[in-house]
């Protein structure tokens, strides 16, 4: 064939499929409901547009940074001046209802008290699973106890393969978890959740027999230190286990190794109960063994030392932060009475973004009906609400920030200032609008690539970017009151 043909036939294709382009819609075509097709545009193919991502520099450089965040000052260091690196470490700081910085003196105080008196306090995290795996937690922990003393991981639930990043847990086959999200277990009924959201049975009812051949019921859960890393997190001197037994008595026993060292009795109760062991150093391995004819209701074991912070990492997957008015204020109250719990941070808003409404007064209404109740249960509580990161979705070849992502932000910040609670703009902290897709495309990356959460990297700045702004307050209380 000769060129000019060859040419000609490739210009008549090229027309045709030109003009079949311009009745083509730039919008999906629905094939099925779950199958649809895009067609890209004749602008598009050749005037491709460029979606400007953030410019998360300032993120990256904290990454960079020598310092891992900025520290606490003693009494004695009230006229030290900060260095330029630790202001450059408070990217974003928190936001007090009519700037009033004085609603956290309380938690401060407390901090201050406790490396007096050697009381411990927990710090509970509460979050969606942007926390799971212990990710955000774990750094605000290890700065924690680096700055205040204690150790250990904190309270977890019992009678599953709990992941944190400090210790590896395994269970028996036969325990089964109830939540308040009802994933697991559905038509539950109404029972009171604890402050986990959670509760475990080794039997599907408290009072349930197993005389099958006259043999009682039997569960188990080891923990294992993961490695000699020397952090104060994976170090731990008491075990307690928070329970209610509704029936008959059942036995527990503890072993470190294959070495029983210690056997007991959790006795027939109907209010909860807290059973604690203490150790002279922490246990390379750590295994609880349940005997009885029925189990009790068991709402958490904690890891922890006498003195000093823990932090508990609590991640709610599925949740909102609309759920806590179902778990049982009775026994959230003791619990925290117990743990001497004195800050709450509340961090959710990934499983609103999907929504994508239009207006979210109804959020803003619910999530400050639920602070207001957590506040009820102690008044001494601080409360401080981390605003919904940045998600975002695909749009042709690029990704953008959803639309409802900034409305969900407002209604939290909203909900937060009006209870009176402290905020923390986690979005701006992270580079505004568009900047989850920085995250993803980062050279060492983030956030994972379902542009929602952080990976374990990107989870650790966001941590250091909290607890700097955190410290930095505390740093200025003390230099102001404590003179």
């Amino acid at each position: 064939m000769k060129p000019i043909r060859i040419f000609l036939l490739l210009l008549i294709v090229f027309l045709f499929f030109g003009l079949v382009s311009l009745l083509i819609p730039d919008h999906d075509l629905t094939i099925t409901k779950e199958f649809s097709v895009r067609f890209p545009s004749m602008k598009k193919v050749f005037q491709p547009g460029n979606m400007e991502y953030a410019d998360i520099a300032s993120v990256l450089q904290q990454k960079r940074s020598d310092t891992d965040s900025l520290v606490r000052i003693t009494k004695k260091d009230t006229l030290k001046k900060p260095d330029s690196l630790s202001i450059k470490l408070v990217s974003q700081p928190l936001d007090y209802p009519g700037d009033d910085k004085s609603v956290l003196f309380p938690f401060f105080h407390e901090l201050e008290e406790s490396l007096v008196s050697k009381q411990g306090i927990h710090i509970l995290h509460y979050g969606d699973s942007q926390l799971e795996g212990d990710r955000i937690t774990d750094y605000l922990r290890s700065r924690f106890q680096a700055e205040f003393g204690g150790s250990g991981p904190g309270i977890l639930p019992l009678g599953e393969e709990a992941y944190c990043l400090a210790l590896l847990s395994s269970v028996s086959g036969n325990w089964q978890r109830y939540n308040l999200m009802g994933t697991k277990y559905k038509n539950q009924g109404s029972h009171p959740y604890g402050p986990l959201g959670s509760y475990s049975r080794f039997a599907s009812e408290p009072q349930d027999s197993a005389a099958v051949n006259g043999k009682p019921l039997e569960a188990w859960i080891t923990f294992r230190v993961k490695g000699m890393s020397g952090r104060r997190t994976d170090q731990y001197q008491r075990c307690r286990i928070f329970y209610e037994n509704y029936h008959q008595a059942v036995k527990v026993s503890f072993f470190i190794g294959d070495v029983k060292i210690k056997s007991d009795t959790l006795p027939p109760t109907r209010s909860l109960k807290e059973y604690d062991l203490s150790f002279t150093e922490t246990p390379s391995s750590l295994t609880i063994r349940f005997t009885g004819p029925g189990s009790p209701d068991f709402y958490g074991i904690c890891l922890d030392s006498p003195s000093g912070i823990s932090v508990d990492n609590i991640p709610i997957r599925g949740s909102s932060g609309l759920e806590f008015t179902r778990m049982n204020p009775t026994l959230m109250t003791e619990m925290y009475r117990i743990l001497n719990v004195k800050l709450l941070i509340l961090q959710f808003g990934v499983n609103v973004v999907p929504g994508d409404l239009s207006d979210y007064t109804y959020y803003e209404n619910g999530l400050y009906s639920q602070i207001c109740q957590l506040k009820k249960l102690n008044p001494g509580l601080s409360i401080i609400v981390i605003g919904v990161s940045d998600a975002s979705r695909k749009n042709g070849d690029t990704y953008e920030s959803y639309p409802c992502v900034e409305k969900i932000l407002n209604a939290q910040k909203a909900a937060a200032l009006k209870a009176g609670c402290v905020f923390w703009n986690l979005y701006e902290a992270m580079g505004g609008k568009n900047s989850m897709p920085s995250w993803v495309f980062a050279k060492e990356p983030l956030a994972s690539t379902d542009f929602l959460h952080f990976n374990y990297a990107g989870a650790r700045i966001v941590g250091k970017m909290f607890y700097s702004a955190l410290i930095n307050d505390y740093n200025e209380f003390i230099r102001k009151n404590l003179q």
